[in-house]
């Protein structure tokens, strides 16, 4: 498997550095407990793809993922969590005793739990752990979805879940989010599940959002973040358009194909982004007690 997954490295990086991390990894590893075993292979899974997208703490791209990484955790915990909450709606409305088998359906719960349980711990301080967690679990949830199939309606949520994966490692390890933005993400991840559950609960007087929700509550917290930090919004909707990623699948499939539906899913984060733009343009100038110039 290190085999394969020394072909992530960049070329000439792979021909004069693959046989020493190669030895390094045999060496760590070959009186290891397979969890060790599973932390070296992700620490070196991650430093392969951040080498092949050339990303650090200095690049602009590295910021970029350092600046989009909590808001990434949060969307694929929201996403989890509206997958589990729709499972045991599903649960409480059916009269036959739950039931689970060691199956990709039970595995996709499974994974969706250690996403979800791995935010958490990423967002309330302990980063590396959480984040190294919702990336294990954004893989398996994506190899279990592979294995399910058809049931899953389409490869989308797979890949979509790979992505998050790679976003997650890709984040350069020398960089930590504030708590603020950690405080917003999940912020914005309850604003995405709580109504969802409550929907699946039968509680609203309605039956479906055909999907928009999902990607509207984190346009609304782009733009709100843009009003608050006084921006233009740029950063912001780049930010939480990236972290949508997660829920993308979803809410396209809870589309059900009706056009207004998926134009609103796909308006929601560029109409926040004009929209906290407008904002800023129409703002007056900050005053200042500094005389001007004689």
């Amino acid at each position: 498997m290190i085999e394969r997954i020394l072909l992530l490295y960049p070329r000439r990086y792979r021909v004069e550095y693959g046989e020493e991390i190669l030895a390094v990894h045999r060496e760590a590893t070959v009186d290891a407990p397979p969890l060790e075993r599973l932390r070296e292979t992700a620490d070196i899974t991650a430093h392969a793809v951040r080498m092949r997208l050339g990303v650090d703490s200095a690049s602009p791209t590295g910021r970029f993922l350092a600046d989009a990484a909590p808001f990434v955790v949060a969307a694929a915990a929201a996403g989890s969590g509206m997958h589990l909450s729709e499972w045991y709606a599903s649960v409480v409305a059916s009269p036959a005793p739950p039931m689970l088998f060691l199956d990709a359906w039970s595995a996709l719960l499974f994974a969706a739990a250690v996403v979800v349980v791995g935010a958490i711990t990423a967002l309330t301080g302990r980063w590396r752990a959480g984040a190294g967690a919702v990336a294990l679990g954004s893989t398996g949830w994506a190899v279990a979805a592979a294995a399910y199939g058809p049931g899953m309606g389409s490869p989308l949520p797979a890949v979509m879940a790979l992505i998050t994966a790679l976003l997650v490692v890709a984040v350069p390890p020398d960089t930590r989010p504030a708590p603020e933005a950690c405080a917003v993400a999940g912020a914005m991840a309850a604003a995405v599940w709580l109504p969802m559950t409550a929907l699946y609960a039968e509680v609203l007087p309605f039956s479906t959002d055909y999907g928009a929700w999902p990607l509207l509550a984190p346009a609304i917290t782009a733009l709100l973040w843009a009003l608050r930090t006084r921006s233009r919004g740029v950063r912001e909707v780049a930010v939480v358009t990236v972290a949508s990623l997660p829920l993308l699948a979803g809410a396209y499939a809870r589309a059900w194909g009706y056009p207004l539906p998926i134009v609103v899913i796909t308006l929601a984060l560029p109409l926040a982004g004009a929209l906290a733009a407008g904002v800023y343009a129409l703002r007056p100038p900050r005053r200042t007690d500094r005389p001007g110039p004689a």
